[in-house]
């Protein structure tokens, strides 16, 4: 270790103060402590915080002890000390709501909420499962527009998913009544790629927002790749939650 003369690095009205205390000694200043918990830097005790609220969320959804103990590669007793404890402060409620989903967001776990919302209220398994082919961004909630996107499914001819009339009518007037109702809705999930917007779910509750004059909403975007990332940002809006990566 090299020894430095105080009196070259410090001011000195401090090198006089220390010369109360130290005057003609060897001195070994150390450095500021590390404050961060373990696995912080690397990353590891946030994946497991994003790993257990998840297996929590789809235990409390019916998937059993045994199916998540095969699809997390955990033993049962592990899986049991995971969903039955109260004690995790990092543990979240769920909701498929955007208030909940800025709980999520706030704490980086905002992928967690949106597989969540696609499974077990949007029902759509393969829409979860297609995010995971590739490495995503998920960005928000925050109100965007409603004149930036357009429906994406409905009875209208050129749709990319054909929705029957009766159906997608019936649909929007049970969407009409929540937002009449005031009851808690989720955000709309979007696509943003090459500067294009892709609403891939909740058409109908678009379409009742609409009908609602509802001009604002709160939105989640999920991008695949950094360019895309940050082009949304700088040109749209600066996320109030942390960015998250698939992980």
């Amino acid at each position: 270790m090299d020894y430095l003369n105080a009196g070259e690095v410090l001011p000195e009205a401090l090198l006089n103060e220390v010369r109360k205390y130290a005057a003609g000694k060897l001195l070994y200043v150390p450095q500021e402590p590390d404050k961060k918990a373990w696995g912080e830097v690397s990353g590891y005790r946030h994946a497991l915080v994003k790993r257990n609220q998840y297996l929590r969320n789809k235990f409390e959804h019916g998937i059993s002890i045994r199916e998540l103990a095969a699809e997390f590669g955990l033993s049962e007793e592990s899986i049991k000390r995971i969903v039955y404890s109260r004690k995790d402060p990092n543990r979240l409620g769920y909701a498929p709501t955007s208030a909940s989903a800025v709980d999520y967001a706030k704490v980086g776990l905002l992928e967690e909420w949106v597989h969540t919302y696609l499974l077990f209220h949007r029902v759509n398994p393969a829409f979860s499962d297609g995010l995971r082919l590739a490495h995503r961004y998920y960005l928000g909630p925050f109100d965007m527009p409603l004149s930036l996107f357009r429906r994406t499914s409905g009875p209208e001819e050129g749709m990319k998913w054909q929705v029957h009339p009766a159906v997608f009518a019936d649909r929007v007037a049970k969407w009409e009544g929540k937002l009449l109702s005031g009851e808690g809705t989720p955000p709309l999930l979007i696509q943003y790629a090459e500067g294009e917007f892709e609403l891939n779910s909740d058409s109908p509750l678009f379409e009742a927002l609409v009908r609602s004059g509802v001009r604002a909403y709160p939105v989640v975007i999920w991008v695949t790749g950094e360019e895309d990332r940050d082009t949304f940002l700088t040109d749209y809006a600066p996320s109030p939650y942390p960015v998250q990566e698939a992980g």
